[in-house]
């Protein structure tokens, strides 16, 4: 068994989620059992959206020793620990295996845990891009023009900005926690609006992606789109996405939206990320 966490709230966007729920999928393809937790309820279930099929919140971080025992193996994607002091180093003793995926690209593994980081490169470093490997296609679009503000909208920017895009000829793909009254005040912006549910069908398929969701920008690009990214304020993607060459959109039209090569991405994958597990802690199929 292989336990993952992940950080979620109302408030945030859910790029953890999506990119642990990459690698949880790729181990369950595997055979590897996976107890897949998040904060809050909803993520769980929008987890099994992406694919998972075991996943529940748990409402605090801290009730992950009420889940699993010690010396079990934990991939984790939080920084709640950072405002703990010693909890940290706490959690990686009571865990047999403790991987943090980090993207922060200031951050270093401590001693006992192994990190994946897109940034860095060691011993105790994978050094992978999580994005879901059936992301990657040669099939047709489903949708031409496709806008994912991201997941959560709580102070109503993207509510209050949408009629800049009333002339694009965008589909809009919602967040999952966007208010109840969205889709009614949103619909005269857009061509068409799509359930948070339909991220996997429809995200990867668009022809051109305008997003402020940085990992749904990878994995547009992934897709194949042309993608323009919509920034919210700086991120901890912001180092890949300027190595990729992703445009930023200026406001106005779509024209500087642009496809960025997706090799890198595929190299450094899911598959790639797995591979190193089992070199470096005997994560393999079939086992646990």
């Amino acid at each position: 068994m292989i336990y993952f966490y992940v950080h979620t709230d109302n408030r945030r966007d859910l790029d953890r989620l999506r990119r642990s729920a990459a690698l949880a999928k790729g181990m369950e393809a595997k055979g590897i059992d996976v107890y897949f937790m998040t904060t809050d309820f909803r993520a769980a279930t929008y987890a099994k959206t992406l694919g998972i099929k075991r996943s529940v919140g748990i409402e605090d971080f801290r009730n992950i020793a009420q889940i699993c025992q010690r010396g079990d193996t934990i991939i984790f994607d939080s920084d709640e620990y950072q405002e703990m002091p010693g909890i940290h180093q706490e959690m990686v003793a009571f865990f047999g295996h403790f991987i943090r995926i980090s993207y922060d690209p200031n951050d270093r593994p401590i001693p006992g845990e192994l990190l994946i980081s897109p940034y860095l490169h060691g011993d105790e470093i994978i050094d992978a891009i999580l994005i879901d490997p059936d992301y990657f296609h040669d099939g047709e679009p489903r949708v031409e023009a496709l806008c994912f503000w991201g997941d959560a909208d709580y102070e109503g920017h993207f509510l209050q900005e949408a009629s800049k895009l009333q002339l694009l000829g965008l589909h809009l793909l919602e967040g999952v926690y966007f208010f109840a009254d969205y889709e009614e005040r949103l619909a005269p912006f857009f061509a068409q609006i799509h359930q948070p549910q339909d991220y996997p069908r429809l995200l990867p398929f668009a022809k051109l992606l305008l997003s402020a969701s940085p990992q749904s920008l990878l994995e547009g690009v992934a897709g194949g789109a042309r993608v323009l990214y919509w920034p919210k304020g700086r991120t901890s993607y912001d180092p890949l996405l300027g190595e990729l060459g992703v445009a930023v959109w200026d406001g106005g039209d779509l024209e500087a939206a642009r496809k960025v090569p997706a090799e890198l991405l595929r190299e450094r994958g899911v598959e790639y990320a797995l591979g190193r597990l089992e070199e470096l802690i005997q994560i393999k199929a079939g086992g646990d």
